[in-house]
């Protein structure tokens, strides 16, 4: 029989330490981030002049490299990392004198958690944290979970641990769900993500969870899980996003994009 879905409504130790053990399904926390500011901040995300389109499909757009689009690619990977401290800044003028709802929570989670959290360090430098994402309506995603030792020229990471973080500061008119199927990956679907960017729906089923967020609200799941996000409806989706490493309850937390 299916364990009962558990969902925490606050960001705590031991919320966190749960998610990690997979007795807590998600953290989903509304009103994290005040509905104004976050309206003002999905405007000027929206906008501004170095957003820019995903290969794979135009209606998905960002701002600020994640550690995704490295591929690999020491070339790519010196361009993150020269560019990771800059474009911390430059997001957090967006707001100013406003604190961004990024740093909100990553001021948070050093409280919260004992040990701290930090940013990660990649091969001895800092990393990039808060990409924004725009997903104009049609935008379609495949299932897919997500792995830094996956993503890392080595293919290694001493993280035992990895949480996805979003902070939704305008949701769709319809769509823009966050589908959890709170299941690994098999090694056959995790070739097919190598090949294809995720894998194929049909032979999932239905998800275990289904999340729709309100305008500023924050959560958290397992990104080691298989998860993806319906097609926005009527309008754009807006959020910003990381992810959180763990290795040890007695280490501190790390956090990238």
């Amino acid at each position: 029989m299916l364990k009962t879905v558990e969902i925490s409504k606050e960001l705590t130790r031991d919320s966190i330490r749960k998610l990690i053990e997979k007795t807590t399904d998600a953290i989903h926390v509304p009103g994290f981030y005040p509905a104004d500011l976050s309206a003002e901040f999905a405007h000027r995300i929206a906008s501004h002049s170095e957003l820019e389109a995903y290969k794979i499909q135009s209606a998905l757009k960002r701002l600020g490299m994640g550690y995704v689009d490295v591929e690999k690619s020491t070339e790519n990977a010196s361009r993150y990392h020269s560019e990771a401290v800059r474009s911390i800044w430059g997001i957090r003028d967006m707001m100013y004198p406003h604190l961004s709802p990024m740093d909100h929570f990553r001021l948070l989670l050093e409280e919260v958690w004992p040990a701290g959290a930090t940013i990660e360090n990649i091969d001895g430098q800092k990393s990039f944290v808060g990409t924004c994402r725009v997903i104009e309506p049609g935008a379609r995603m495949l299932p897919h979970n997500d792995r830094l030792g996956r993503m890392l020229i080595d293919g290694t990471s001493d993280l035992t641990g990895q949480l996805a973080v979003n902070i939704y500061l305008e949701m769709s008119d319809a769509g823009g769900e966050l589908e959890l199927w709170l299941t690994e990956p098999t090694p056959e679907q995790d070739e097919e993500q190598v090949t294809r960017d995720g894998i194929d729906r049909d032979g999932l089923g239905e998800p275990r969870v289904v999340i729709r967020p309100g305008n500023g609200d924050l959560v958290l799941f397992n990104s080691q899980l298989i998860h993806c996000v319906t097609p926005a409806e009527g309008s754009r989706r807006v959020t910003t996003s990381c992810f959180v490493g763990y290795r040890g309850e007695d280490k501190p937390l790390t956090y990238w994009s």
